[in-house]
């Protein structure tokens, strides 16, 4: 009972009004892009014939926590740097960009290498874990690299959410 109540006092504190408006928002963002998903998956499925495999299941766990991740990571953004729309649209794209060419999608050398001499980063790069996810499912018989990735960006989503809402909490303080 202690716990519970320290868990809803600790929500309450961070979840405020601002936090809340964006909650709801990232939460209306999630599910269109859910839907847009679904459309996907379908589409490559049944249009282009792409061949899933049996592990239909772990496909859709990992895209829609990486679907939760790009969100989570938008709001951080967001919420964190003091620009103009257009300015953190640029900054949204410049670092997904950055982390596509860190995770090896525009040559898997550098993957590799990173690998190999900064593995610290490729476990914070959710886009990274996202294909690296895929990869386990493709070409491991077991599913404890699947796992860790799903563990990971799992902490990423938590990591950007609390840094977000924090800001917000600021950023209504310093109005007050």
């Amino acid at each position: 009972m202690y716990f519970y109540s320290n868990l809803s006092t600790f929500l309450f504190i961070v979840l405020d009004t601002g936090s809340t408006l964006v909650l709801s928002s990232a939460l209306g963002s999630y599910l269109v892009s859910l839907v847009g998903l679904a459309i996907l998956l379908i589409f490559l499925n049944f249009s282009l014939n792409v061949e899933f495999g049996s592990q239909w299941l772990y496909i859709i766990i990992l895209s829609l926590v990486g679907d939760l991740a790009g969100i989570s990571m938008g709001i951080f953004i967001a919420s964190v740097f003091r620009v103009s729309e257009q300015a953190k649209t640029g900054i949204n794209i410049a670092i997904s960009m950055f982390f596509s060419v860190l995770s090896g999608m525009m040559g898997v050398t550098l993957k590799y290498v990173i690998d190999k001499n900064i593995p610290i980063i490729n476990l914070i790069n959710p886009n990274n874990l996202i294909t690296d996810g895929f990869y386990a499912l493709y070409y491991y018989n077991t599913f404890n690299r699947y796992i860790r990735d799903i563990c990971c960006l799992g902490v990423f989503i938590i990591v950007c959410l609390f840094i977000s809402f924090m800001a917000l909490r600021r950023e209504q303080y310093d109005y007050i």
